[in-house]
Order: C-alpha cells, then sequence, then structure tokens
C-alpha cells in the first residue's frame, strides 16, 4: 500500500513521480518549502533573503527531480548538500550586486561625471562584458580574455596610470576611462589604508623600543637579582613583539595591492585575478617576479 502524500517523506514522492504516480506540481509543492524554510532553519535568514534564494533556487528544482537516483541515500540529504552549495554562491553573488551598486551610487554622488548615460555604461560594463570590438593593445591583444587580463595587471600599480596610461588602457580593454579612474581610486583606497596600517605598526615598534632602552638602562643600575632576572625576561618579550611587529612591516610593505585585495575592489575570486595577472607575466617573460611580488608589475612595463 502506498503512504498517503501526507505521510510520505520526500524521498517517497520524488520516487512516485519519476514512476508517474504522483504529479510534478504535488511533489515541487513539497520540495519548493523545504527550500523556502532551509535558510531560516540552518542559517536564521530572515524572509526576505529566504524569498530572494528561493527565486535563485528554483529553477533547479525541476532537474533535481528528474535526475535523483536512489542508492540508499535519501532525496533530502542529496538536496541539504546541493542547497548548502548554492547558498554560499548566493551569498557571493549578492555580495558581488551590492559591490555594484555601491560602486555605482559612489560614482553618482561624486558628481564628476557628465551625463547620465554614462553611469549606466559603467554599470552595466561591471561583469566586464565589452560589448564591442576594440583597438587590440600593442597589437597583440586580441581577445577579450586578454583585455581583462591586461586590465588586472594595469590596477596592481594605480601611481602609474597617469591620463596618457588610462586613456590607452581605455582603448586596449574597452573598459571606459571612467570606470577605470573609480577603479584607480578604490584600489588606492587599499593602498592608503595598507600604508595607515603601516604607520601604526611602526609606531607600535617604536614605542616598545623606547621601553627596551628604559629597561636595559633599569638592568645596568639594579643592584637586586631577582628584580634584574624579572626586568631580563620582560625584556626578552619586548624583543619579540618588536621581532613579530618587523616581520608585519616587511609583508605589509613588500608589495603595492595584494591579488585579494584587488579582487575584493572588483568583486571577483582571488583565483581570477591570479591567473588572469599569471598569464600576463607568461606572456612578457623578460619581467619575470616572483608570485608574491606580482603586485609590482606595471602597465608601464607593457608599453616597452
Amino acid at each position: 500500500e502506498h503512504k498517503k502524500p501526507s505521510e510520505q517523506t520526500l524521498t517517497d514522492m520524488v520516487i512516485s513521480y519519476q514512476q508517474g504516480i504522483l504529479s510534478y506540481e504535488a511533489v515541487s509543492g513539497h520540495i519548493c518549502l523545504y527550500v523556502y524554510d532551509f535558510p531560516r532553519r540552518t542559517r536564521h535568514w530572515d524572509q526576505d533573503l529566504c524569498s530572494d534564494f528561493f527565486e535563485f533556487f528554483y529553477p533547479r528544482i525541476k532537474r533535481m527531480a528528474d535526475s535523483f537516483v536512489f542508492s540508499g541515500c535519501p532525496f533530502e540529504a542529496y538536496l541539504n548538500v546541493t542547497l548548502r552549495h548554492q547558498m554560499k554562491t548566493f551569498v557571493k553573488r549578492q555580495k558581488e550586486k551590492e559591490l555594484k551598486e555601491n560602486l555605482f551610487c559612489q560614482m553618482c554622488a561624486s558628481g564628476t561625471h557628465g551625463d547620465e548615460s554614462s553611469f549606466y555604461k559603467i554599470y552595466d560594463n561591471f561583469n566586464y562584458e565589452v560589448r564591442k570590438t576594440v583597438p587590440a593593445y600593442n597589437g597583440k591583444l586580441g581577445q577579450q580574455r586578454s583585455r581583462r587580463r591586461l586590465f588586472f595587471l594595469a590596477l596592481t600599480d594605480p601611481d602609474r596610470l597617469d591620463d596618457a596610461a588610462i586613456e590607452a588602457l581605455s582603448e586596449a580593454t574597452g573598459y571606459s576611462i571612467e570606470y577605470i579612474i573609480q577603479s584607480c581610486m578604490l584600489v588606492k583606497e587599499k593602498i592608503e589604508s595598507k600604508r595607515e596600517e603601516v604607520r601604526l605598526l611602526r609606531e607600535k615598534k617604536n614605542g616598545y623600543y623606547f621601553q627596551l632602552l628604559v629597561l636595559q638602562n633599569d638592568i645596568m643600575c639594579e643592584s637586586d637579582y631577582e628584580k634584574r632576572v624579572w626586568l631580563s625576561e620582560r625584556l626578552r618579550r619586548i624583543r619579540r613583539r618588536i621581532d613579530r611587529l618587523a616581520r608585519k612591516i616587511m609583508i605589509k610593505t613588500s608589495c603595492l595591492v595584494s591579488h585579494l585585495e584587488l579582487a575584493q575592489v572588483l568583486g571577483l575570486s582571488k583565483g581570477t585575478v591570479d591567473s588572469g595577472i599569471f598569464y600576463m607575466k607568461r606572456r612578457n617573460p623578460k619581467h619575470r617576479l616572483s608570485s608574491t611580488s606580482a603586485d609590482r608589475q606595471s602597465l608601464h612595463s607593457l608599453q616597452r
């Protein structure tokens, strides 16, 4: 005997649907309720975010019901794994969308551009889709992927992008001059933030160094053996702190902007930026840089 629909699990319903016993509408209603409620139960998302995720996930439901093969593992487990994976993708796309909208709003608020159409052109091109053919840069960049990689490479050293270089980059990549300038500004903000961190670290290091000098003088003047031992131990701790700060300063000053920071500005994954800059370096074997110092490569090296 078949179970009543209210007593059946999702696995039973999907198998019954595949056997033609239940209609897809009867099965999909239960799956949709499960999908809609899953982010609230597992991540405590609010109703608006659950609704947005449901719209994002809905087209996959029928394919999952059609392709499911029961091999001892219930449909719920298959659905849970897929939902968790798709939730990560959804969150990533939401962040990219927010970054895109924030960038657009910042450009609108700046009031530095003449007409409104230029804003929407930049907004539409945020996904790096070149809508029309453009002249190849230096006669070597004929593909959209190469143009995008050149854009990544140029942004690793925004200080070298003067007006002439920005104009040449715009012709080479197809991105508008306004968008390139705005991207440079965001990258420079990252660089300035890193320089501020280095300044604070240096101030902290100098403070510890002053304490070290004071402790050295106290040890020389102290006659009590136990107190000298205590001061010596404190001196060693301060020296270790100074060494750690020196390493942090060296790491932060080793490059202008990291690939991760560049990916955050552009709303892309770090791997996309890594591979793009790697292939551009491979096309220019004269400019050999280590993987950690690739951020110092600039558009100037490609103009030779």
